[in-house]
């Protein structure tokens, strides 16, 4: 045989010799390293942790104490855990914050800032109230009014004396009523008051009777203008310059008067009274100026029937309407005048009362 093929042979037999102990190697080799690795996890597992309820970290094998509190604590999911975690950090600044009020100037400014401010609740609480002592206000001034018109001024005048706060209750809700209006009657009768003063040609202060004069707002309007005197009477006297009196008797001496007023005064079951006493007092040149709602001298029928009966009762009574205003949609202003007649004294008449709505 050649020597190349002899030296071939052998190297392919001595190849495949050595073949089997280098796969013996590798097989010990891979053994070791599968015991060493078996080792190591058991040499660490007591450092990685585990399922199983059996195997315990290092802190709760030295302490057997504590392992038995964990072992009788619930089983709680991620979510809860995560949950009682967040509860447990907001306990922990709300108590850091309440033992350590004075290292937290942030919170110090906040507590101060809400004894400055009303609280939110205080604030509805409030807005409740005030509307509904409106309500009550709005209805115990309706119930006022009602009674004012359907009862005879000198009942009015008792019962007001008695309780001088039914005066105040009754005029907060008037005023409130007269707010809305576009324009207030007063101060339309004020306009006239200076027009006739104008044309006058006395030389001596204009004297004016106010009969219910409320507010008494003529006469603090003119008390500083010496061309003016002014009397005002209502059912109690809310200051020096009114005199509290029934408006069918007033503690004036006759024809004294130059203009008398009835500003949404005429109420009660004997406003013929009223009517009387300001012929009374009036000069036989005097005038007399009149403010009513129309809702009293109107009708849905007719807006002239209701104060055509007026107009003849105040003729009746000794006075003649000489201009009747009707620009204002609240209210009508009329003037009158007397006709040198004396009045009716078994004259009785009764205009409509005026019955504020609810709002």
């Amino acid at each position: 045989m050649p020597n190349g093929l002899r030296r071939q042979g052998n190297e392919v037999s001595s190849h495949r010799s050595s073949r089997p102990e280098e796969n013996m190697t590798k097989e010990a080799m891979k053994s070791g390293d599968k015991k060493k690795s078996s080792n190591r996890k058991y040499d660490d597992s007591s450092k990685r942790p585990h399922k199983g309820p059996v195997t315990h970290n290092k802190k709760q094998q030295k302490s057997p104490g504590n392992k038995q509190e964990k072992s009788n604590e619930p089983v709680w999911s991620k979510s809860k855990k995560k949950r009682m975690r967040g509860l447990k950090a907001k306990q922990a600044k709300r108590d850091a914050s309440a033992s350590a009020p004075s290292e937290s100037p942030h919170v110090t400014n906040i507590q101060e800032d809400n004894t400055t401010e009303p609280n939110k609740q205080s604030q509805t609480m409030s807005t409740l109230q005030k509307s509904f002592q409106d309500r009550l206000s709005g209805s115990r001034f309706r119930v006022l009014n009602e009674e004012l018109y359907t009862q005879p001024s000198w009942e009015a005048f008792q019962k007001f004396q008695a309780n001088p706060e039914l005066f105040d209750q009754y005029h907060a809700g008037y005023r409130k009523q007269t707010e809305q209006w576009p324009t207030n009657p007063v101060h339309v009768i004020l306009q006239k008051i200076q027009s006739y003063s104008s044309q006058s040609k006395s030389k001596t202060p204009l004297v004016i009777a106010d009969f219910g004069c409320g507010d008494a707002e003529i006469a603090q309007r003119l008390r500083d203008d010496t061309t003016f005197r002014v009397h005002s009477f209502d059912l109690v006297a809310k200051s020096e310059l009114v005199t509290a009196c029934d408006m069918s008797k007033v503690p004036l001496e006759s024809q004294t008067v130059d203009l008398a007023v009835f500003c949404l005064s005429l109420m009660g079951t004997n406003l013929a009274d009223f009517v009387r006493e300001a012929f009374r007092v009036l000069k036989p040149t005097g005038q007399l100026f009149v403010a009513e709602v129309r809702s009293r001298f109107e009708s849905k029928e007719s807006k002239d029937d209701l104060l055509e009966h007026f107009l003849q009762a105040m003729e009746k009574l000794g006075f003649t309407c000489r201009k009747t205003d009707r620009k204002n949609k609240m209210f009508f202003l009329m003037e009158f005048e007397k006709n040198g007649k004396k009045p009716d004294p078994k004259l009785e008449y009764t205009a409509k009362a005026c019955i504020y709505k609810r709002r």
